[in-house]
């Protein structure tokens, strides 16, 4: 066994972390490292007395540090207040944090492991009895110290669900994220919730990726939205949003033949737009990979409440040998990518022909679902939108229909759209709600109820 090497350990991390802190003292919130995973002597004793603010609920900066520094007797050990600048000045942004953090808690662990190696070792050398238990006790204490464990304890749940109800309780409206469509947001608990995997499904062209943009556009208003498109650009999904704002019809905003009124009009818009907190990708095409790095990168830079994603059948994940085998891989990726990043997920899906065929209510149930795979399964929320005038081909079709004392479609005046909420994994399915399409400006209207 070679003895000759030496500890694995990153000077530059170790620095990049503490000179985060300091630019940025709310950071140490979010970091886990504990004293011994720092390597170097220095910067545990800087990190110890960085705890201790944190405890003592203390601003973090240089100055402040510093003076927690010389109260502990150890300032001067620490290269003093210019050792301090120095780890300020190197730091390249504080942003990447939890990147350097996680660098240091990676080669403190393999040190822990190391060690505990070489005891392992030396039991087996020694021929102690114990050594099998003693080996394991020490893995598990490992196991311990270099992360959290996996398991829940009924007291850890009872703290989480405290914690949970008191964010409930002090919260004014509520912690779900309104979705704009108000009869919608009563139907699912408030809107939507952290960690849901929310599919919005419907024929091409019943109007998807509008429901999306609205949706998006109403959470920005209190909440950072991510918008990820591999149908559309972000120009053509602008267009929208210009026709809504500005009162004009889409048609006339995408042929560039504008009189000095609408030019105005546009100008006020693109402010407007400007004030609006959601961002889109520009990266394509599209995977569930490069799709959860930018809303991680997001996320730490700029805040993130709700990930849209426009739509789930053509993004480029290759996976399986057949349709069936790569859905099924996507929607548990996205699934997971909800947990992990602890936001509302929306997707959009395409549904299948078969409703086509059906004679009179082609309103859209589960087994629509394209290539449904584990669709249904993985998904909290399954939402799909109809709308009887998309199934007729001609104006004069559907003015025949309407009027032709068919109960069925009476209830149904051109442009209603149906949400149906198909599955809901905490509360009851089969409703359905109501909101109007805006053809000529391609967006949605809500229809709350008056009370």
């Amino acid at each position: 066994m070679r003895t000759d090497r030496f500890p694995p350990k990153n000077l530059d991390a170790e620095e990049a972390v503490i000179g985060s802190v300091l630019l940025d003292g709310d950071l140490i919130r979010s970091l886990t490292l504990q004293v011994d995973d720092f390597y170097h002597e220095i910067h545990g004793f800087i990190y110890s007395s960085m705890l201790k603010m944190k405890e003592a609920g203390k601003s973090i900066n240089q100055i402040t540090l510093a003076q927690k520094l010389d109260e502990d007797g150890k300032l001067e050990a620490c290269g003093g207040v210019a050792y301090l600048s120095h780890l300020i000045s190197i730091t390249p942004t504080s942003m990447d944090c939890l990147h350097y953090a996680e660098i240091v808690q990676k080669l403190s662990n393999s040190r822990k492991l190391i060690v505990a190696g070489e005891a392992i070792t030396k039991m087996g050398y020694d021929s102690d009895i114990e050594g099998i238990n003693k080996a394991d006790d020490m893995i598990v204490e490992l196991r311990k110290r270099s992360g959290s464990s996996p398991i829940a304890t009924p007291r850890e749940r009872v703290e989480l669900m405290t914690e949970h109800y008191t964010e409930l309780s002090n919260t004014e409206d509520g912690v779900a994220i309104e979705t704009g469509f108000t009869d919608l947001d009563y139907r699912i608990g408030g809107g939507f919730h952290k960690g849901e995997y929310i599919l919005l499904a419907g024929k091409t062209g019943m109007g998807k990726t509008s429901a999306m943009q609205f949706i998006a556009n109403h959470v920005s208003r209190r909440h950072k939205v991510l918008f990820c498109s591999a149908e559309m650009g972000i120009k053509e999904i602008s267009h929208r949003d210009v026709a809504t704002l500005t009162g004009e019809p889409i048609n006339v905003i995408r042929s560039g033949v504008y009189s000095e009124d609408v030019e105005k009009k546009i100008m006020t818009a693109l402010g407007q737009m400007d004030m609006m907190e959601v961002y889109y990708n520009k990266e394509i095409p599209l995977t569930t990979s490069n799709i959860l790095q930018q809303a991680i990168t997001m996320q730490l830079r700029y805040g993130l409440g709700l990930l849209v994603i426009d739509y789930l059948g053509i993004l480029a994940d290759d996976y399986g040998r057949s349709a069936y085998d790569r859905i099924s891989y996507i929607s548990r990726k996205l699934k997971q990518m909800a947990r992990q990043l602890d936001v509302p997920v929306l997707v959009g899906q395409q549904l299948s022909r078969p409703q086509d065929r059906r004679n009179e209510n082609k309103r859209p149930v589960l087994p629509d679902l394209r290539d449904s795979g584990s669709l249904e399964q993985d998904a909290d929320l399954v939402l799909f939108l109809h709308r009887e005038d998309y199934y007729f081909k001609t104006e004069e079709e559907w003015n025949a229909a309407f009027s032709g004392g068919n109960i069925f479609y009476k209830s149904y005046p051109k442009g209603i759209v149906e949400i149906l909420i198909a599955k809901q994994r905490q509360g009851p399915s089969g409703k359905y709600v109501k909101v109007l399409w805006d053809e000529t400006h391609q967006n949605y209207k809500n229809l709350a109820r008056e009370e």
